[in-house]
């Protein structure tokens, strides 16, 4: 009886101990919101289909034009998916296409535009069925055919977003391989899963781990970190998780050469299981993407911020952006 009695008391303190801890990381004040040298105007924002599925009012693209360029905007990325059960494109419209790039090029001259393509993937149900079936080889060789396309109409890369890719998957590493030969000297760039220290074998469509991260940045010019929906309960918590999410990334990522990382800022609103538009919030991803930089200096792989997305973010988030990534308090 006394060394039950010990061990339970063992347990107790362990447990007390564990929610101690826990209560320290969920609650405790967190993140970096001084000035930084970290913003260098590389950003990225997607943008919605509209501005390639049929004609716009050219002052509207003007405008859009003229506002990414104000908020240091380097690369858009216009929706374009999902691709079919074939491997094809949506509806588009391939003169305002090419009246998009003719404005941009004029406007905003340093902005890098490239389509958004991918779509949900066979066998994932989330409100509807997915079309990207990536173990169908017929289908992939369509898709880069279609990305070999929009190359042709003078865009400076595609920008991939297939979801969910779980960690390790095999035929995604082979459309990349695929990808990267027909878009030549464009970019190719693509919405990377949330980074892990390790594979999560029971939920493998959740978190990438590093070894992933690696094969898949050997493939790709640029990796557009998706860091939101983690259903993580409390401001603190995802302050903490972008903080890891960007060091680890800078970190990481160093020596794969070819590759850049940017941390994608949610600026959504509503709230669910995976979302909740308080916690994950402009201002707490930006807090602790600061302390995480400030950790490892920025490093060559880091590239900028990514804004998800242009249509959903309004002036005060705006406003946010300015002040703590590109410390201007306008």
């Amino acid at each position: 009886m006394r060394r039950l009695r010990i061990a339970i008391r063992i347990l107790l303190g362990l447990f007390v101990l564990a929610a101690a801890g826990y209560l320290y990381l969920a609650y405790a004040p967190t993140g970096d919101t001084d000035a930084h040298p970290f913003n260098q105007d590389r950003n990225a924002v997607w943008l919605e289909h509209r501005w390639l599925e049929k004609e716009q009012p050219p002052e509207q693209v003007e405008a859009l034009m003229r506002s990414l360029d104000s908020h240091g905007i380097a690369y858009a990325f216009p929706h374009l998916i999902p691709f079919n059960g074939s491997g094809r494109l949506p509806i588009h419209s391939r003169d305002q296409m090419r009246s998009f790039l003719a404005t941009s090029r004029r406007l905003a001259p340093r902005l890098k535009v490239l389509p958004w393509v991918g779509g949900l993937r066979v066998g994932y149900k989330r409100q509807r069925q997915g079309t990207v079936d990536l173990t169908d080889i017929g289908q992939r060789q369509r898709i880069v055919a279609e990305c070999r396309g929009l190359m042709d109409e003078g865009f400076d890369g595609v920008h991939v977003n297939i979801e969910p890719v779980p960690d390790g998957d095999v035929e995604f590493l082979a459309l990349l391989r695929s990808l990267r030969t027909a878009i030549g000297s464009g970019i190719l760039s693509l919405s990377a899963t949330r980074p892990g220290p390790f594979a999560l074998p029971i939920a493998p469509n959740f978190l990438w781990s590093p070894d992933y991260y690696g094969r898949v940045a050997a493939e790709a010019d640029q990796l557009v970190v998706m860091a939101y929906d983690t259903a993580l309960p409390t401001p603190s918590l995802y302050r903490r998780y972008l903080s890891y999410a960007a060091s680890s990334m800078t970190r990481n990522l160093a020596e794969s050469g070819r590759a850049r990382v940017l941390i994608g800022i949610p600026t959504y609103d509503g709230s669910g299981l995976m979302h909740r538009s308080d916690v994950e919030s402009p201002e707490n991803a930006l807090a602790g993407l600061v302390a995480g930089l400030r950790g490892v200096g920025g490093g060559g792989t880091f590239e900028g911020v990514a804004l998800y997305a242009e249509w959903t973010t309004d002036e005060a988030e705006w406003a946010t952006y300015e002040r703590l990534w590109r410390n201007n308090p306008r």
